[in-house]
């Protein structure tokens, strides 16, 4: 492939990339814990590449704040202090596209400078995403983004062929779009590098209209890693089920890493770093026997430091359960959803509520603290479904911590396409350029609008974590006609709840010395507290 690009930033960067290097940005939209981005750098910079990490902005309080002219200049005076001539942006959901447009405006119309979009929305919506940046990558990009650097570097003839990269080469004309093919998923996670905590200088912190050199995680008392890639199950709501059928059928979604692969990037961000305990972001942790096996036996030997898994209701039993606590488990994160019902109709996860009563027994009889994730805000709930999730909860045996997330339709999931068949949402209500939610709650609050009596069940149900209420009250309150029609004093009797058990917590964190900058940041506005 001889084509030469007719965009003039392309062109450029073709140029000068052979005789400059490739001088690659990667910008994290709002999330600082960005596993993606660390890992595409550590491959850049293992490749040779000049390599510069920026974390655009962060949530705060529950909320994140749209980029001002003084973020984007902030941004641009990082982007010219690193001579940066290639702009990756990880779009990690459809919600942030409209804000990375923005971003991506910038770069190319201030600086001059072409753009590339990476991530779950440019792989769900290739084609939105190329009539923006100059490049769009889909689906897993280390071997890519590598790939593609290398080729710049090397003057490559087939660089336009670039396997999953697509390359807008006529700035203007929709016809003249490359789109190439994908590559495998990578089937030995072991192969990739670990993520680099260690190259400081490398890295920005982009917020209130100012840079700070450094990583914004680094000094966090939690590690946040992962053991896996993909999932074992199809829920409906979920962008796993889309890739595993659409993006890539036919090939083996969950992949895992070996425990050995794990312990030894554990140990290697021990060297510089002085974590408290390690939170395990997969998808679903790994529950195959051997496997839990060796990590169980090795982790506690070379690590020894306690640990959080994510954790599907159907693969809990007492006996794996109790090797992990064994090991050194101390929390975990399941998600419930909504009612047996709904859960089984529309997330297409059938679990009985007396199973999940039983697991919560479960935990609690171990010592394993647990934090619930629930899903509201869908169109098909009755009054008797929330209830019923309601009296569910209220069967927990305290400690435990509830996380309230409203409910996200991604583009192409069967959960867009199964409300959308029924007439139950409409194209706005989709996650994308025109519904973006998630920026005025990450997650849910009691001052967003919604129907009265969905309000008075969030209320409700978020206070049952809370030890210090009685639950007979509560119980009594959920059957209150007048406070359904007129929520108002159960929202203000909920934010007190909220501030008193965030309050709890952020003294115990400050008294282990655990309180970090990142952490008083996104919790110290408190018009927007997160429900737990």
């Amino acid at each position: 492939m001889n084509r030469r690009p007719r965009n003039p930033r392309l062109d450029k960067l073709i140029d000068r990339a052979p005789r400059d290097g490739a001088r690659v940005g990667i910008i994290s939209t709002w999330d600082v814990e960005n596993n993606a981005v660390r890992v595409l750098s550590a491959h850049l910079r293992a490749a040779g590449h000049h390599t510069v990490e920026l974390y655009f902005k962060d949530w705060v309080s529950n909320h994140l704040a749209p980029a001002t002219a003084e973020d984007l200049d902030a941004l641009g005076r990082v982007i010219r202090r690193e001579e940066l001539n290639l702009v990756c942006i990880s779009i990690r959901a459809s919600a942030y596209a409209h804000q990375a447009e923005i971003i991506t405006r910038y770069v190319q119309d201030e600086l001059g400078i072409p753009v590339l979009w990476g991530g779950m929305h440019p792989t769900l919506k290739p084609e939105e995403a190329i009539g923006i940046a100059d490049l769009s990558l889909s689906g897993e990009g280390e071997l890519a983004l590598t790939d593609l650097v290398n080729r710049l570097r090397d003057r490559d003839p087939e660089l336009l062929g670039t396997q999953n990269v697509w390359f807008h080469t006529n700035e203007g004309d929709p016809d003249s779009i490359i789109r190439n093919t994908l590559r495998p998923l990578v089937k030995d996670l072991d192969s990739l590098e670990f993520r680099d905590y260690t190259t400081h200088d490398a890295k920005y912190f982009i917020f209130g209209g100012k840079y700070i050199q450094g990583d914004p995680m680094h000094g966090d008392p939690v590690f946040q890693m992962m053991g896996s890639r993909g999932c074992i199950y199809k829920c409906s709501y979920c962008y796993n089920s889309t890739y595993k059928k659409d993006i890539y059928p036919g090939q083996k979604w969950f992949r895992v890493r070996s425990p050995a692969s794990m312990v030894e990037e554990i140990r290697a961000a021990q060297s510089h770093w002085d974590f408290k305990r390690i939170r395990f972001d997969d998808e679903v942790f790994n529950f195959q026997q051997s496997w839990l096996e060796d990590f169980c036996e090795r982790f506690p030997r070379e690590v020894g430091l306690p640990f959080e898994v994510f954790i599907e209701p159907k693969l809990v039993d007492e006996g794996r359960m109790t090797m992990l606590r064994d090991a050194g488990l101390s929390g975990v994160y399941m998600g419930i959803q909504s009612s047996e019902r709904v859960t089984g109709h529309l997330y297409d996860r059938r679990v009985k509520n007396q199973n999940i009563v039983d697991i919560a027994n479960l935990y609690h009889r171990l010592g394993i603290k647990p934090h619930f994730q629930l899903i509201f805000d869908d169109p098909v709930s009755t009054e008797g479904d929330k209830q019923s999730l309601f009296e569910m909860i209220a069967q927990f045996p305290h400690p435990y911590d509830l996380y309230l997330f409203s409910m996200t339709v991604f583009p192409g999931s069967e959960l867009n396409k199964k409300l959308l068949a029924n007439g139950l949402i409409s194209q706005y209500d989709i996650d994308g350029q025109d519904n973006t939610r998630v920026f005025y709650q990450h997650r849910v609050n009691l001052s967003y609008p919604r129907p009265v009596e969905d309000t008075f069940y969030i209320a409700l149900t978020q206070m049952l974590s809370k030890g210090f209420v009685p639950k007979p009250l509560l119980r009594a309150l959920s059957k209150s006609t007048a406070l359904k029609k007129h929520p108002w004093p159960l929202i203000q009797m909920a934010n007190a709840t909220n501030f008193l058990k965030m309050g709890g917590m952020a003294s115990k964190m400050a008294f282990n010395g655990e309180m970090t900058r990142t952490l008083v940041r996104r919790w110290l506005s408190m018009d927007r507290i997160i429900t737990t």
